[in-house]
């Protein structure tokens, strides 16, 4: 009978642990879609706004759309601290991989653009999302 209980405890929390995880999940889709968003905004205005280069609007684009990213999945997604610095580090080997995956699908597979491009962006968010979990927001 005890076994049973316990059996039926540890069940309950799995269930939980994967809801939590699920919407945690989703979580991390709003706040990367809202750093997308911010991440278009902030070019197209400097880009019609401004004379700038156009490597330095990316840049800004980028560092932009970062902080929104940050700060979205610290106080929004995990809810946790976590490290500005480990979240940068990861935020520009992931743009690294997602170049390499999209060369490789370009140029040894040979896929179109798009779909490459697409492939690539859901692989990369993937590993996104499992980095930062037990990585730059794992619990304090």
């Amino acid at each position: 009978m005890n076994t049973e209980n316990t059996n039926l405890s540890e069940l309950a929390n799995q269930k939980a642990n994967g809801k939590k995880n699920f919407f945690e999940l989703i979580r991390f889709v709003i706040v990367g879609g809202m750093s997308t968003v911010v991440d278009l905004v902030v070019t197209t205005v400097l880009v019609f706004t401004t004379a700038l280069n156009a490597n330095f609007i990316t840049t800004i684009a980028f560092l932009t759309a970062f902080l929104v990213s940050f700060f979205g999945h610290r106080y929004f997604t995990f809810k946790r601290k976590g490290s500005i610095l480990s979240f940068f580090a990861l935020a520009v080997s992931t743009l690294i991989l997602r170049n390499i995956f999209v060369w490789f699908m370009l140029y040894i597979l040979n896929l179109s653009n798009y779909p490459a491009l697409i492939i690539a962006m859901v692989l990369v968010t993937g590993i996104t999302y499992f980095v930062a979990k037990f990585k730059v927001f794992k619990g304090n």
